[in-house]
């Protein structure tokens, strides 16, 4: 069963405090926030040793901190951040306001797409698992629909996947990939 995790920053949280699971019979779904850097690289630290092989980090996450997370984890576990196009970045950073994230993942053993919702006073993340390309666009138009000021998406997603999802929501929101 694959042991997937993807991070949030979240200043003032932890995993205890905001995190949630998705699962099904082919792999185990774990999304949490972290206060800081080096309260995720610890919390990476332990999902490692508990089996996790695959993690995406917000982009939050630079180089930096995602290879020295890498180098600690070895070769079996793949660690990957979000990433924008030079286009996407410039509407992130413009954002007046940031409280409302989104999170689409392509998870092996879904059928049906499925919710996971993180809040804390300040901050709402939603996740949604799915299957494949075509609920993956849906699943950032119901995101979009739904006010979030920011989407990114899993390492599945290449530079031509991810740039189907920006224009599957019409450019509506700016749009990151742990793909790229």
């Amino acid at each position: 069963m694959l042991k997937f995790a993807f991070l949030i920053n979240v200043p003032g949280e932890t995993p205890g405090t905001f995190s949630g699971i998705y699962e099904n019979s082919e792999s185990f779904n774990l999304v949490a926030g972290t206060d800081n850097m080096e309260m995720a690289k610890e919390f990476v630290a332990k999902l490692v040793g508990e089996g996790y092989t695959l993690l995406n980090l917000c982009g939050d996450f630079d180089d930096e901190v995602t290879g020295t997370m890498q180098e600690a984890a070895g070769p079996d576990v793949k660690i990957r951040h979000a990433d924008y196009f030079p286009d996407q970045l410039a509407k992130v950073e413009a954002l007046p306001e940031f409280s409302k994230y989104g999170i689409v993942i392509v998870m092996r053993g879904v059928e049906e797409p499925s919710e996971v919702e993180l809040n804390s006073e300040d901050f709402h993340a939603k996740a949604i698992f799915v299957k494949d390309q075509e609920q993956a666009n849906a699943a950032a138009r119901k995101l979009a629909d739904e006010g979030v000021h920011d989407i990114e998406l899993c390492s599945w997603f290449t530079e031509e996947k991810t740039q189907e999802v920006i224009d599957a929501i019409g450019g509506a929101v700016p749009v990151g990939s742990c793909g790229l």
